[in-house]
Formats: structure tokens, C-alpha cells, sequence
């Protein structure tokens, strides 16, 4: 089944993901006039239906749909990669798209100087004041090709076959998106898919120890797990929460030498298309990047805050992963309405 079809069938499905507002789960706080979450959550109940509606009665628009989720793909490797600044600009990102995704993995060579695009790809980086030698013109490129292939492969695992997450998918996921990447301090063939071995810190957070880190994400596993089979019994379940849960706790973890915040967003987007149907684009451009990053700081500080607190006073503060899970909310209700516009404008044609 393809990404657009298993959308497609999701919105189709009256009941698909029962889902549910964990309203003390989202913190708003930092931001003054916002949206209420559980206002934000009934507008995007609405949109689903009125998507479903139309799927259901309207004729067959695939091409049309297929459009639109190729360019949210697009959009989302776009914005997960601006936000580490790597990859390249979205006109590079979409012309890539068809080599990423329909050619095998671990196959790809490298750009050629004769290209079209990769002056494109030098432009790019020159106007990041990044070095434009052969090097860095191959690495943009391929981290645009590689994020592609992590994220289809993590979607075919994880939401097509309906496998569980798990150590071993997010191990060959990160593989997949280091193939050809050197991190600044060794070859993509050392670092890829292995847990780091040496201690890495961002700002003023200092993530766990490297004799941790496979216990952790055991851990990580297991509360994932934990989380969905709950929900499951329940037959209610938060997406959106879920999603920015585990993209928060797999950051601060931090359990590779690189490409941290680019496997945590694959692992939010994978968790929210599985129970939506619909994917988050963050990082679409300079202020949303730095929206992005803001949340993300002050998550990791109110992670420390957070473990030193009881069990009583925990139930009555927001979860550092609160403020990410609210900013995915918004977000994902603004694609929803995205894709309805998208079907509209078709209808009137």
C-alpha cells in the first residue's frame, strides 16, 4: 500500500484512530492570544470529516491527491533538514523527490558537476555561507536524497505493515538517512546506525551518557509501547501528544553521534501519519525554524525540571514535551485545512 493510499483509506474510515484530547498534556503558555488546544483539536475533527466526506462521494481525484502528498513529503524533508541546516532549498528537494524515492537504497551515486542541479545545490550553500567544495555539494545532496528513503522506509515498516517501532527499525532508519554523510568528525560507514560512543552536548544540555544510551532506548521502546497498547484497550488516543512525547524523549536521549533531530521528526511524523493520516511540516522557512528550535530548548530545560518533580506536582504541570505537542497540533491543523483547500479548488475546476 502506498502513503497516499493508506491517507486515503484512513480519512475513509469513520473510526479510523479513535482519537482524543489529553488537554493537560499541552502547555500554550508562551504564547499570548493562542489558540485553545481543545478548540484547535474540534476544528481539526471537522476538517477529517469534511476530507472524509469528500473522498468518500466525490470521483476519483488520485492524481490530484498524489500531487498533494508528494509535495507534503517534499515539504516535510525540506523543513526537517532546513532546521539542521543541511540538505538544500525546496526546489531542490522536490526535483529530488522521484530519484529518492524510485531508485534502490544505498545505490544512489553522486551528483554530477554537468547536472542542472548541482549548481543549484552550490548557489545554495553559498548563500549559507557554507563551503561550496565538491565535498559539501555531494553531502547536501545526499542528505536531501537519504531523508526521503528514511522517512518511506520508516512509513512502509511502521505504518503499511503495521509493524511495531522499534530498536531495531530506528537503527536502520538512521543508516538509511547517514548513507553518504559524513558527520564533522567521521565517515558516515562508522557512525550510521550505530549508538554513539562518546559523551554530546547542545547549548547547555548535556544528553546521556554514552553507557546509557542502550538502555534508554530499550526504555524508550518499552513506554512507547506501553503508551500505544493503553490507548488501544482505551480506544482513545492523542496523536498529537504521542507524537511530540516521543520525538521530545528521542532527542534527549540523543542517541547517535549525529542526525538527532532529523530521526526524532521522522519518528513524530511516523507516529502522527499512523493515527492521522496526515504529516507535519516543521521548519517550512527562517521563522519557522526558529520557532521550532525555541520550543525545542525550552523543552530540554523543562526536562530537567521535570524529573526532580513528585508524583503530585507532575500531574498538575504540563510535560516538557507539551509546548512541542501543542505546536503540532496547530500545525497538523493547518495542513488538514491545506488538503481541503487542496480539494475544493479541484471541485471548482
Amino acid at each position: 500500500m502506498s502513503i497516499v493510499q493508506y491517507a486515503v483509506d484512513h480519512y475513509c474510515l469513520s473510526n479510523a484512530a479513535a482519537t482524543c484530547l489529553d488537554s493537560g498534556a499541552y502547555d500554550d503558555s508562551h504564547h499570548d492570544h493562542a489558540e485553545d488546544p481543545e478548540d484547535v483539536f474540534t476544528d481539526i475533527k471537522k476538517t477529517r470529516a469534511r476530507i472524509s466526506s469528500f473522498l468518500q462521494s466525490s470521483a476519483s481525484r488520485d492524481a490530484l491527491i498524489n500531487d498533494y502528498f508528494l509535495d507534503l513529503i517534499s515539504r516535510v524533508v525540506h523543513g526537517s533538514n532546513l532546521i539542521e541546516k543541511a540538505g538544500s532549498i525546496l526546489e531542490v528537494t522536490h526535483a529530488l523527490r522521484k530519484i529518492a524515492l524510485e531508485t534502490p537504497e544505498n545505490t544512489t551515486e553522486d551528483i554530477s558537476p554537468q547536472d542542472s542541479l548541482y549548481n543549484l545545490l552550490k548557489d545554495d550553500l553559498f548563500k549559507q555561507n557554507r563551503s561550496t567544495n565538491e565535498a559539501e555539494i555531494q553531502k547536501s545532496y545526499h542528505e536531501v536524497i537519504q531523508h526521503y528513503r528514511a522517512l518511506n522506509f520508516l512509513i512502509s515498516k511502521v505504518v503499511t505493515q503495521d509493524n511495531p517501532l522499534s530498536e531495531t527499525l530506528i537503527l536502520e532508519a538512521h543508516k538509511i538517512l547517514t548513507y553518504k554523510v559524513d558527520s564533522s568528525n567521521e565517515s558516515y560507514k562508522n557512525y550510521g546506525g550505530v549508538f554513539r560512543t562518546t559523551r554530546v552536548f547542545a547549548g547547555f544540555s548535556d544528553f546521556t551518557l554514552p553507557q546509557y544510551v542502550a538502555s534508554e532506548m530499550k526504555a524508550f521502546i518499552s513506554d512507547l509501547s506501553a503508551d500505544i497498547i493503553t490507548a488501544e484497550k482505551l480506544g482513545q488516543i492523542d496523536p498529537f501528544v504521542l507524537a511530540a512525547k516521543y520525538c521530545h524523549k528521542f532527542v534527549n536521549i540523543h542517541p547517535f553521534a549525529d542526525g538527532n533531530g532529523r530521526m526524532c521528526r521522522l519518528i513524530m511524523n511516523v507516529l502522527l501519519f499512523k493515527y492521522t493520516g496526515v504529516l507535519c511540516v516543521l521548519g517550512n522557512d527562517d521563522q519557522g525554524v526558529q520557532d521550532y528550535l525555541t520550543v525545542a530548548v525550552r523543552g530540554g530545560e523543562a526536562d530537567q525540571v521535570w524529573k526532580e518533580l513528585d508524583e503530585e506536582e507532575a500531574a498538575y504541570t504540563p510535560p516538557p514535551w507539551g509546548e512541542l505537542a501543542f505546536m503540532v497540533l496547530r500545525q497538523t491543523k493547518k495542513e488538514m485545512e491545506n488538503f481541503m483547500s487542496v480539494l475544493n479548488n479541484a471541485s471548482t475546476v
